[in-house]
């Protein structure tokens, strides 16, 4: 329970950061993609109050929700076999750090399938510094491929991933906190 109430006092935390660094007030309908129990998305759709949200986790995480909000979508799928929204943003919150290049590619082009010319992708993550010595992104990196076969990732990383699958990588923007905001434009 202490370990729990860590972690979800530690996700508010990167949420006001990433809410500090990023304005969502100019999307029509954001998507998070993985999002959970839906703190990121509820967060920023208070922050863009004529925005609609479409959750999108697997199947028993959105049956297991425990909040209605008028604005906010929740839709079970499989986002390497289901279709996901179509939206103007999609955001991804330590997703793709889960998988191995090869997954997050899937994950990468199911998005781009859903998403119109110019929807926005944000990958909000953990960025390692290129070439800059990050003990805490380091250590991260190992606990991910131990545990879950995935991995931090540079921003190049970021970008090989990004551009095969029918994205350009944009700006970077740092937060307040020890995530990074890597947004990307479908082409």
């Amino acid at each position: 329970m202490i370990f729990g109430k860590a972690m979800q006092a530690r996700a508010m935390a990167d949420i006001a950061a990433i809410l500090g660094a990023y304005e969502f007030a100019g999307f029509t309908t954001i998507a998070d993609i993985g999002g959970g129990r839906g703190h990121l998305l509820r967060a920023v759709l208070e922050a863009a109050p004529a925005a609609h949200g479409v959750l999108f986790d697997l199947p028993d995480v959105v049956a297991a929700l425990d909040f209605e909000l008028e604005r906010l979508t929740p839709q079970g799928g499989d986002f390497f076999a289901d279709p996901l929204p179509r939206a103007d943003a999609y955001v991804m919150m330590e997703v793709l750090h889960d998988w191995a290049d090869a997954e997050s590619l899937s994950i990468l082009s199911a998005i781009r399938r859903a998403a119109e010319p110019g929807a926005t992708v944000l990958v909000i993550e953990n960025v390692l510094a290129e070439g800059r010595p990050d003990p805490r992104g380091r250590t991260l990196d190992i606990v991910m491929l131990a545990v879950t076969g995935g991995r931090e990732r540079t921003v190049s990383e970021l970008s090989a991933l990004l551009q095969p699958t029918g994205f350009t990588a944009g700006r970077i923007i740092e937060t307040a906190g020890p995530m990074s905001i890597v947004e990307a434009t479908a082409v």
